[in-house]
């Protein structure tokens, strides 16, 4: 239970701090050794955003997590066991997760992907633009590549998940949601013709949902309800790298599994999880673990008051998630930073400003 105490303390700061000109709107929640200590809002008061890249984690890493629990698939696999179209390449799936697989960083595949008749259709058609790409750019060697930051990886993630559970996207995420219970979380269709298990076209549910970015051609207005980011929106909502939508409640609910495994407790998540929270590369190679994020010094978007043990995720529309072990310290944040226009950055710097805030409040 939160005092209010923080909350206001936290209000005084994020004021003089001039978030209003940051996002719209903000959400933090605050836990030390799990109980809830911080439960804050400021701006347009929402129930819903979109999550973007917190996807990765959320869905297609704790997808992950239980396909290698199950034996269907193991970390060490190299991409073209499950992929043989890219047979010549040495990557194994555990570059993608760390980014260390040397493909690119983005491409705009939805100009092609959004002439798919459906979401199977457009799926196909973003994969086989992939695949080129990494035969065009990808380095054909062996050893440590730095890793960069690629929707890239997770979209062979993804292609791969699907390849070896016979699932698609939408169905998986039923599984795994109830598995969580994230019952509020799910993908957005982006036309009512698309819904699928997981996957829902909801009226009501959009006017609860934070909007995004002024975008005329997909809107006639700001998205609201409809995913920001566009490789996702052509799949028709629902993507390995982003397109979940959720409340704070669910994104903290995650987070405190995490932190289960972390510690070694009984987790809704499978215990070999705990294998994806350790760092995983060489951190002159970059900083991450299994799928999540690890502090990089001096530009850590957590701020520099978590320990460097610490795992995580950002999300571009204004989302993260971070727990720090050392501190037993978890937190949450949801904001629409992209409205009305992406090109408004002050959040990114403030983001780590408000975890140090945080650290401060409850040390």
């Amino acid at each position: 239970m939160t005092s209010g105490r923080s909350e206001k303390k936290l209000a005084n700061f994020l004021a003089e701090q001039g978030v209003a000109a940051a996002t719209p709107s903000l959400r933090v929640q605050a836990f030390i050794g799990g109980r809830k200590k911080i439960d804050f809002q400021t701006g347009d008061d929402w129930t819903y955003y979109d999550w973007a890249s917190l996807t990765k984690i959320v869905f297609s890493v704790s997808s992950l997590m239980l396909a290698v629990d199950e034996g269907d698939i193991a970390i060490g696999d190299r991409v073209d066991e499950w992929v043989p179209e890219l047979s010549d390449f040495p990557f194994r799936l555990r570059d993608l997760v760390t980014h260390s697989a040397g493909l690119e960083w983005w491409k705009p595949f939805y100009e092609r992907a959004k002439r798919g008749k459906d979401p199977g259709d457009a799926w196909r058609i973003l994969i086989e633009d992939v695949l080129k790409s990494v035969r065009k750019h990808h380095a054909r060697r062996l050893g440590a590549v730095p890793s960069v930051y690629s929707d890239l990886d997770f979209f062979l993630l993804g292609e791969i998940l699907m390849r070896a559970t016979l699932a698609p996207l939408g169905e998986r995420w039923v599984e795994l949601s109830d598995r969580l219970d994230l019952h509020s979380t799910c993908f957005h269709a982006t036309k009512k013709t698309w819904a699928e298990p997981g996957v829902v076209w909801s009226p009501e549910r959009v006017k609860l949902t934070a909007p995004t970015e002024y975008d005329r051609k997909r809107a006639k207005g700001c998205l609201q309800g409809v995913v920001h980011d566009e490789n996702a929106w052509a799949l028709g909502g629902a993507a390995p790298h982003a397109g979940l939508f959720g409340p704070i409640e669910d994104l903290s609910r995650y987070g405190l599994e995490l932190r289960k495994l972390a510690r070694g407790e009984k987790s809704r998540l499978p215990a070999v999880g705990a294998r994806f929270l350790r760092r995983a590369i060489p951190r002159k190679q970059g900083d991450w673990a299994l799928g999540f994020m690890m502090p990089t010094k001096g530009s850590a978007s957590c701020g520099p008051r978590f320990s460097l043990s610490s795992i995580g995720h950002t999300g571009f529309t204004g989302t993260s998630l971070w727990y720090d072990p050392k501190q037993d310290l978890l937190v949450t944040i949801l904001s629409n930073r992209v409205s009305p226009t992406r090109e408004n950055k002050a959040f990114v710097g403030l983001r780590p400003q408000i975890h140090s805030e945080v650290v401060r409040l409850l040390s």
